[in-house]
């Protein structure tokens, strides 16, 4: 009996030690130097990276200026996760699409969507009887000025027991009026080390 109460009260002190040590959950800046860094998937900050240079680069080219229409329409075509990390790649796109709103050069459109399946059909049902109830269904309703797709690349190497990992963001804008890409840009994130690392 004594040395099943010595064991209960080692395995009670090692538990509690244990405890101890581990640090409690904390809600911290998803875009601060606090963030996990892992070596072999997509994490929050390379989303925001990514995304933050991409639209940088898009609104800086001027190509929503020129459009005749303003602002300019967007649409999402198609988005291709090509790693080995399979996340939505709605994390990436829903950034762009907010901070390109945010500029107020451009609105996304929700009633127009890949292969013909609207991202929103209530949209797309209340727009049509609208255009039905008004008497213009039967003209031609102003489409979208841009698509916008994507793909995102992976490179892994390692040397030793350091891996290296790049993920390559890939985006072109095409104007639907001439079928032709009117604006390309490519952001490489570039992670390295042995381990899952907190910061940057």
């Amino acid at each position: 009996m004594s040395s099943i109460r010595n064991t209960f009260v080692l395995t009670s002190v090692a538990t509690f030690a244990l405890c101890a040590a581990c640090t409690p959950a904390r809600r911290i800046d998803s875009r601060g130097n606090e963030v996990i860094t892992s070596t072999n998937k997509v994490d929050i900050q390379d989303f925001n990276l990514a995304a933050d240079k991409l639209v940088q680069s898009m609104t800086v080219s001027g190509v929503f200026a020129k459009s005749p229409n303003q602002p300019a329409i967007l649409g999402i075509s198609r988005i291709t996760n090509d790693t080995s990390d399979q996340f939505d790649t709605d994390e990436l796109i829903k950034k762009i699409r907010i901070a390109l709103l945010q500029t107020g050069k451009v609105q996304i459109s929700t009633t127009e969507g890949l292969g013909g399946k609207p991202e929103d059909p209530m949209a797309k049902g209340t727009k049509d009887m609208r255009e039905f109830q008004s008497g213009k269904s039967n003209e031609m309703p102003r489409m979208t000025d841009f698509t916008l797709t994507a793909k995102i690349l992976e490179n892994s190497v390692s040397a030793g027991d350091t891996k290296q990992t790049s993920f390559i963001f890939q985006m072109s804008l095409t104007d639907t009026n001439t079928g032709n890409a009117v604006w390309e840009g490519e952001e490489t994130v570039t992670k390295q080390g042995q381990k899952n690392a907190i910061g940057f």
